[in-house]
């Protein structure tokens, strides 16, 4: 990369299993790997490493895991952690640490955190209003990349059943999945309806978020997201699924909500946006300050080290 960092790729399908390997094996040797941390790993990933260290005691292999796990019988549990061969887990909330009971694995709960000064940079041309669709007024903003995993196509129904003049826009950020994501509207709607409007990938993230009067997290799997800080930190309401991991954040400006109650969902924003401009700037700053506090990367960082240096005691 343009930083000297050296990046190997994985081979896709079963036959790459044994490349695959080779190829973890040859970045052990040739950098003196002691520490492998992996992060939204699968078996696909997780065989090749268990392979390439076995024999190796000196190496030690860090999962983190970012969703809460499917319950599972205890038969699939040891043999997931067979397979991976984590020496420990790093939960990002408590409530995966807490269900992650893996074979007896030990596991520690380090929260996500943000670079905030990614969120410094915007682009001044966009403009809300150039978003809006005839009739709307007011704007929801979700990431969709998976729009099942990230409920989008729960909220479109929920609009589609509450918002019936369609006063919300709903913005959905589906990065490289346009293709995928307008199929998915389409077999929910019948059409692209202009009340949906697809937002594609960009690096500037709080470009997207300044277009909204609220976000929503609509999955039922994320266990401590990162959208949620970042929506956070630049003061904008968020209306989130009450599930594990989400609702132990406790951000100030952000309303939790039952999944796939389209009624709680549609009040819950109604609500938001009735708020007055003075309440909603001091809530979004109460929320920036709790972000900051809670989620800074230093604090992360600090975490991470302290793990790598202790990792061989657990």
């Amino acid at each position: 990369t343009n930083r000297g960092s050296k990046v190997y790729d994985f081979v896709d399908g079963i036959w790459g299993f044994a490349k695959n390997t080779k190829t973890v094996k040859k970045i052990i040797e040739e950098h003196n790997i002691s520490i492998i941390h992996s992060h939204f790993c699968d078996y696909r990933q997780h065989i090749p490493v268990a392979f390439a260290k076995a024999g190796k005691k000196d190496v030690d292999y860090i999962v983190h895991v970012h969703h809460n796990p499917p319950k599972r019988s205890s038969f699939y549990e040891k043999l997931a952690a067979f397979v991976t061969n984590a020496t420990v887990y790093v939960s990002v909330s408590d409530s995966i640490h807490h269900t992650l009971s893996i074979s007896g694995k030990p596991s520690v709960t380090i929260r996500n955190a943000v670079d905030f000064s990614r969120l410094e940079f915007t682009d001044a041309s966009v403009k809300k209003e150039d978003y809006l669709s005839d009739g709307c007024t007011k704007s929801v903003l979700m990431f969709g990349q998976d729009f099942e995993e990230k409920g989008v196509n729960s909220v479109i129904r929920a609009l589609m059943e509450h918002d019936k003049e369609h006063k919300i826009q709903l913005l959905v950020a589906a990065g490289e999945n346009t293709d995928e994501a307008t199929k998915a509207i389409r077999s929910i709607c019948n059409d692209t309806p202009g009340w949906i409007k697809l937002l594609p990938a960009r690096n500037d993230v709080a470009t997207y978020f300044n277009l909204a009067d609220a976000f929503v997290l609509a999955n039922i799997t994320q266990g401590n997201p990162y959208t949620m800080i970042e929506s956070a930190y630049l003061g904008v309401p968020i209306v989130y699924y009450d599930v594990p991991g989400q609702n132990e954040m406790c951000i100030p400006w952000s309303v939790k909500v039952t999944p796939d109650d389209s009624a709680e969902l549609y009040k819950a924003l109604c609500e938001i946006f009735r708020e007055d401009e003075q309440e909603t700037l001091a809530m979004g700053l109460e929320s920036k300050d709790y972000a900051v506090k809670n989620y800074s990367l230093g604090t992360w960082v600090y975490e991470i080290i302290d793990l790598y240096k202790n990792v061989h005691r657990m």
